[in-house]
Order: structure tokens, then C-alpha cells, then sequence
């Protein structure tokens, strides 16, 4: 009979059995401490910092859809924590939308990060453990009646769809909000808004077809710091990669303009844009029924299409837009945990500049950047970050495409996303296909095809497989250390 012995020698799990031995490399998961995000960055003056905590209490409002319906006056605090709001104090709710709450899709690991489990029934003395928001606390919030799609798991990412094509075989690729105010119970001013009037997308036929594409929030800590990047400087580190982005095909172009470095495919140039496109409904949607908006209620051009829309207490919208970008704009970029011997040694593999460019992620993670010396405040100046991005477009082929066209950004491009935090995010990738870091790297590799090119990561992917099982271990504790 084989005897089988299990160690674990610098994370890294070896099985032996009968004398042979196998190394398994394991994504070690969400690491622990505190959250590593979610301060105000250091040298806010005390206007900024009245800005930075009005613009945080915006945030974590849940919303209602009309003045009367709300628990307090507007922008009232609750007195709760806002992970477990139950009162609102916000009347910013549309007839459609993915969400009531910002901190229902950035709450991972602290306010202002990626999607997160939040409790789902707060009010009650027996709670039920963090889940999805998305999946039973937002689509039943007030007594709506939703249908929570399949693509909504318990304890899946927090999605946002997008169609790919219209009805008519024409380029679609605008966001599709997932529920409805159908049912709630503390507007009375809609009596007559029903499913009838009011549905939601037929999200499950769309899938069938194939012809749904998903989105997962981005983290939005440290965005003012990427803002005050400049162009410049963006051109410069890549120009100093140059040469190995030669030898191992990599390109990587801005959206239009390097000033363009928001979003998944760096289709917002402004934070300010980046933000309004966030809270906005898509340019296609209709418009509502009148069953459906109450007297408080008005109808305007949306900002980036032209088609109309409702939106309570428009006159509010404004402002409450600015002061979410003032919390971005002033939220610090996270702070990594201290780092290990193992984590260390992963750090150089990754690769830190064109010195020392490791295996190659630093190719298109770019480590390091400097901050403007006239950015608008001073405590953005002059700021060296390590965000490990270099917020720009890449080719990432079939696997990854989601075959969605945002300005020059093709269906298979996508922005470097900033590593900084990845070691306390629950999903990854653009659309939160896999909570395994291990399964993410290796999902950046992808031969040509359905019209593609090949990944421009597979020469640095290849490099990463060939590595000893103690070497792979040791890059992903070093993303999990950021």
C-alpha cells in the first residue's frame, strides 16, 4: 500500500505519494489585516478634507426615488453603518438602475473599493452571512419584485451587462441596468408603475444568443493620484520599455489620446466624466412610462448621448456628482502589506523597470509613476505611486475579448488594470470570471482567433508556466502582498 504525505514548504503544497512528489501552486486568497484602502490621501488641506468626507457620505447613501419617500431629509446622515443601511437619506434613485447604494459595488475591502459580500437582510436579528448585493438585497430592497438574473450569483462578483449587438445585428455595447422600481413600497406617488410598464431586460434570452457581455466595478482608490499622471510621463515609461515590448510582442496604444485612462478600456478621459458615466443611464435606454415618475420627478438629456431619461430631484444630480469625484479624487491609493521573503523574491520575478524586467509583467505593469509638480492640490504633487499599470490598451485575444467597441478600444482591448490592492480583491478580470489569481494569470495567455490576434501577454505567460512551482508561488504572493 503507498503511503502519501502532504507538506507545505513556502506556501507552496507538495504532495508525495509513493516517493513522487508534485507541487500544486496556490492563489493564498484574500490576505488578512486591515483593509489596505479607503483613507483620504495625506496633505488634504481642511477644505479638501470637508470635500473628501461630504463626497464620502454621498456615497454611502442608499437612495429612494422621491423627497417624501426618504426616512431623513436629503443627505441627512443615518447614523448607520453604511454597509448595513436600512433608512434612506438620498432621493437619487431612477426608475432603472443596477444599484441603490455606490458601497453596494465598492465595498471590497473598504469604501471606495471593487465589488464586495455585504449582509443581505440588515434589519433582522438573525443575520443571514455577506452575499452579493446584487443577488437578493438590492432587487428586493422596499419590496420590489425583481428577478434576480442567473448570471447573479450569491456569492458570485457584483455584474454589470452590456449588450453586444442590438436587436438589428448593429454594435450595441451600452450598459443594461438589471432592476426596476417595480413593487417598492415607500413611493406612493407611482401607484400605476408595474412589470407591464416597466419591465426589465430579457436578460436570459440575450444569453442565449451570446450576446451579453460583463463588466465587474473597478476599484476606485487612488484615482486622483491617476489623474495627476501626466502624459508625459505615461509616454516615458513606455518608451523605456520599448525595446523588450519588441522582443516579446507587446504594443499597448492609448484610447484616442494617453489622456484617456478611465474605465475598463480607458474610454473616460476626465474623472469627472468617469464618474457621471457611472451614476448615467446608457444613451439607448427609453423613456420611461409616466406611471412611473412621480411629481418630484423630471426628465432631461443624458450627458453622453442625448436620449432621455428620468432622474429625481434632477437639480441635486449635479452636485452630488461633483462631490463623489471630489472622494475619489482624494482617495489614497492602498497601502500593501509588509512583504516576506517569498513575496520579495516574487517581486523581482514580476519584474520592477526595464533594468530589471523579471519574467516580463512590468512590460505592461508598469511599477512606477510620478504625479504632476502642479497637480490642482499639493498633496497629489510630486507623488511616486505604484500603481503597476500603464494605463494603457493592450491586446488581449479571444479569451479575454468581450467584443465590445468603446472609441479605439476594440473588443479584445483592454486598459492595464492597476495592481495596487490586488491582494484584498475578491474577482478579477474585466468581468470577475474567477476569484483564483492564479487562474487570472494564466487567462492572459490566448491564441488567435474569431478575428483576433494573439494575446500580447503570451511570450511573458509562457515564461511564467516554465517557472519552478516555488518561483510561480512566489509572484502570487507578491501580488497578494500589493
Amino acid at each position: 500500500m503507498l503511503k502519501s504525505w502532504v507538506y507545505v514548504v513556502a506556501s507552496v503544497v507538495i504532495f508525495v505519494v509513493g516517493g513522487n512528489a508534485w507541487a500544486i501552486v496556490k492563489d493564498i486568497g484574500l490576505r488578512g489585516g486591515a483593509p489596505g484602502g479607503g483613507s483620504p490621501v495625506i496633505g488634504l488641506n481642511p477644505f479638501e478634507q470637508a470635500l473628501f468626507q461630504e463626497g464620502r457620505g454621498r456615497v454611502v447613501e442608499l437612495e429612494t426615488t422621491c423627497a417624501t419617500c426618504a426616512a431623513l431629509t436629503s443627505g441627512a446622515p443615518t447614523g448607520e453603518d453604511p454597509l448595513l443601511a436600512t433608512r434612506t437619506s438620498a432621493t437619487g434613485l431612477s426608475a432603472r438602475f443596477n444599484a441603490d447604494q455606490c458601497v453596494a459595488c465598492h465595498s471590497q475591502p473598504a469604501i471606495g473599493g471593487s465589488g464586495g459580500f455585504l449582509v443581505p437582510n440588515p434589519k433582522d436579528s438573525v443575520r443571514r452571512v455577506p452575499e452579493n448585493p446584487l443577488f437578493d438585497l438590492v432587487p428586493h430592497r422596499f419590496g420590489q419584485t425583481n428577478k434576480t438574473p442567473s448570471f447573479i450569483k450569491q456569492f458570485g462578483p457584483v455584474l454589470v451587462p452590456r449588450f453586444v449587438k442590438k436587436a438589428d445585428g448593429t454594435p450595441d455595447g451600452h450598459v443594461y441596468p438589471l432592476y426596476t422600481i417595480v413593487g417598492r413600497t415607500d413611493d406612493p406617488t407611482i401607484p400605476g408603475c408595474n412589470a407591464k410598464v416597466l419591465p426589465q431586460p430579457d436578460f436570459e434570452t440575450e444569453l442565449k444568443k451570446g450576446n451579453v457581455a460583463f463588466r465587474i466595478p473597478l476599484q476606485l482608490f487612488g484615482m486622483g493620484l491617476i489623474e495627476a499622471i501626466p502624459d508625459g510621463e505615461i509616454l516615458a515609461r513606455h518608451r523605456a520599455m520599448a525595446a523588450y515590448r519588441a522582443q516579446n510582442g507587446i504594443v499597448g496604444v492609448p484610447n484616442g489620446s494617453v489622456g484617456y485612462r478611465f474605465g475598463w478600456k480607458a474610454q473616460h478621459k476626465a474623472l469627472e466624466q468617469f464618474t457621471d458615466a457611472t451614476n448615467e443611464f446608457a444613451p439607448q435606454m427609453k423613456k420611461i412610462d409616466p406611471k412611473c415618475i412621480g411629481p418630484e420627478t423630471e426628465e432631461r438629456p443624458q450627458l453622453l448621448g442625448g436620449a432621455e431619461f428620468e432622474a429625481p430631484n434632477v437639480d441635486l444630480i449635479n452636485p452630488v456628482v461633483l462631490l463623489a469625484t471630489s472622494f475619489m479624487r482624494y482617495l489614497d491609493a492602498p497601502s500593501p502589506a509588509p512583504m516576506n521573503a517569498l513575496a520579495l523574491r516574487g517581486k523581482a520575478l514580476f519584474g520592477t523597470g526595464p533594468e530589471q524586467p523579471g519574467i516580463g509583467c512590468v512590460a505592461c505593469h508598469t511599477a512606477q509613476m510620478t504625479t504632476s509638480a502642479t497637480a490642482q492640490t499639493a498633496a497629489l504633487q510630486k507623488r511616486t505611486v505604484e500603481l503597476y499599470s500603464d494605463l494603457l490598451l493592450h491586446r488581449m485575444g479571444p479569451g479575454l475579448a468581450d467584443n465590445i467597441t468603446q472609441g479605439q478600444a476594440k473588443g479584445d482591448m483592454f486598459r492595464t488594470p492597476p495592481l495596487w490592492g490586488v491582494g484584498q480583491r475578491r474577482f478579477f478580470l474585466h468581468d470577475g470570471r474567477t476569484d483564483d489569481l492564479l487562474q487570472a494569470i494564466e487567462a492572459h495567455a490566448s491564441p488567435a482567433g474569431n478575428g483576433y490576434p494573439a494575446s500580447e501577454a503570451n511570450a511573458v505567460i509562457a515564461r511564467f508556466k516554465l517557472l519552478p512551482p516555488a518561483d510561480q508561488q512566489a509572484i502570487l504572493s507578491f501580488l497578494r502582498a500589493l
